[in-house]
């Protein structure tokens, strides 16, 4: 026999005894099919859009199972309630057409869910002035046609509330993150943001306000909230206006001055603490030149002489009335601030207040916890106390709540101190500064003005920037995070 035959007789013999032999039989195919998972829910991120005319932004649809796992290479078709408003793609790319409010909707395998799109007409805009409320900001072309950014629930962006709800501290509130043009039509020359309120003053004088008006603060002999400008209830003219947390004081051009709104601590000055829905006339007699409304929950009011007396009324709980001594009672009546005279006041939504003299030495006095005085301690100061590090300051901003203070030099650069866990002070950290530190960015400032928790300035280039405090989107760059450092607001040139 061959060799060849041999191994193949032998091959025969091994594959007959193979249960003996050990050899493993091939287990047979599993031809059972496997069964998909079918989707059970639909999310899209991000869930709100607030946009420019021509801006794009990429919605990201995730498709989930009943157990919550996400399911890959599902098909998700894409729809708008409005193409001429908000147009999207088949991959979920959406455009802002033109200004208006549209949803979104992405379906997969019958299930769905929808993206909610404001677009604004805001674009390549410059802005000649900021105004900060408390957490809403706005700003005025040079035009005179005025836009509102930021928290707007009641009213204060002058506009019916937007459909975009932030998350803020004191929950879902209805916000837009972008600029949007106030209603009415109206051109102004000035604009004061208060605590959830606007006014502004026409170039005639006549005064318009806009938003929350529980405690009389519109000035319209009521408190229905207005969502558009309305013309307060008075025949006079005002030179200046600005608002507080829950009030509002202006100035006629004769320096004569008027308040109205909550007057819970005396903060309209008329000697009593009856809160008036109309513009009510200050209590003795002086003649000022400025007139600055602040406060964080209550509220007081300074005001400023033509000889640089200050004088200060309301709520001195943290000795914010710079009289020397604190104390929880209404103060209806102006007095004087002891020690200096001043060339400008500021007045924040919080309690403390500050001023520059005519040397250019900056002074702050009340609350001090964080550091709002500036002047090295956290030491409340009933008496006017110098800020540190010498600067000199041409305006001072003094910011809300707990309190932060932001200064300008003559040469345009910005400073800031005091709270900072939003990154008020805009120094790049969120470290409280008890002394004046630089304001990140390079950038250089002709204007400054601070709300509860963030400041917004106009650069010397005409761009306005904002940092810290952002839960509303008031710092108009179309998010809703805090920023320790000068964000351009969107739509500008």
């Amino acid at each position: 026999m061959n060799r060849t035959l041999a191994l193949l007789l032998g091959g025969l013999a091994l594959s007959s005894c193979g249960d003996s032999g050990g050899q493993t039989t091939e287990p047979e195919p599993d031809t059972t099919a496997t069964v998909a998972a079918p989707v059970a829910t639909v999310t899209l991120s991000p869930a709100e859009l607030a946009m420019v005319i021509g801006d794009t932004e990429l919605l990201v649809a995730t498709t989930r199972q009943q157990n919550g796992t996400t399911l890959t290479g599902r098909v998700v078709k894409w729809a708008t309630s409005d193409s001429s408003v908000a147009s999207v793609s088949t991959n979920g790319l959406v455009k802002a057409e033109r200004v208006g409010a549209a949803t979104i909707t992405a379906t997969s395998e019958g299930k769905s869910n929808i993206a909610s799109v404001t677009v604004s007409a805001i674009s390549n805009v410059a802005f000649a002035l900021v105004a900060t409320g408390g957490a809403h900001t706005c700003a005025l072309t040079a035009a005179g046609a005025a836009f509102c950014w930021g928290r707007g629930e009641s009213g204060q962006l002058g506009v019916p509330a937007p459909i975009s709800m932030c998350n803020t501290d004191a929950g879902p509130r209805s916000c837009s993150k972008i600029p949007i043009a106030v209603g009415g039509g109206l051109t102004f020359a000035q604009l004061a943001g208060g605590g959830a309120h606007t006014c502004a003053l026409t170039s005639d004088g006549s005064a318009y306000c806009w938003g929350d008006n529980s405690s009389g603060q519109l000035g319209v002999n009521s408190n229905a909230s207005q969502t558009a400008p309305v013309r307060v209830t008075t025949t006079l003219k005002f030179a200046s206006i600005d608002a507080g947390a829950v009030h509002t004081c202006a100035l006629t051009s004769s320096g004569t001055a008027y308040c109205w709104g909550s007057n819970s601590h005396g903060q309209l000055g008329d000697s009593t603490t009856f809160l008036r829905s109309v513009p009510t006339l200050v209590a003795g007699g002086h003649i000022f030149n400025a007139i600055r409304a602040g406060g964080f929950v209550f509220g007081h009011t300074c005001a400023l002489t033509t000889d640089g007396a200050a004088y200060c009324w309301g709520d001195n709980e943290r000795g914010q009335l710079g009289r020397g001594g604190s104390n929880v009672g209404a103060q209806p009546v102006p007095a004087r601030v002891n020690g200096l005279t001043f060339a400008s006041l500021t007045v924040g939504l919080g309690r403390h207040s500050c001023g520059i003299t005519i040397s250019g030495a900056a002074y702050c006095w009340g609350e001090n916890t964080f550091g709002a005085l500036g002047n090295g301690s956290a030491l409340d100061s009933s008496f006017p106390a110098a800020v540190s590090a010498g600067l000199g300051f041409v305006q001072l901003a003094a910011g809300g709540f707990i309190g932060h203070t932001c200064g300008r030099t003559s040469t345009g650069a910005a400073y800031c101190w005091g709270e900072n866990e939003t990154g008020s002070v805009g120094d790049g950290t969120t470290i409280d500064r008890l002394e004046p530190v630089a304001v990140s960015g390079g950038h250089t400032y002709t204007s400054l003005d601070s709300g509860f928790r963030h400041t917004c300035g106009r650069a010397s280039t005409g761009v306005v920037y904002c940092w810290g405090s952002n839960g509303a989107g008031q710092l108009g760059n179309n998010a809703n995070l805090a920023s320790a450092m000068p964000v351009k607001v969107v739509g500008q040139q």
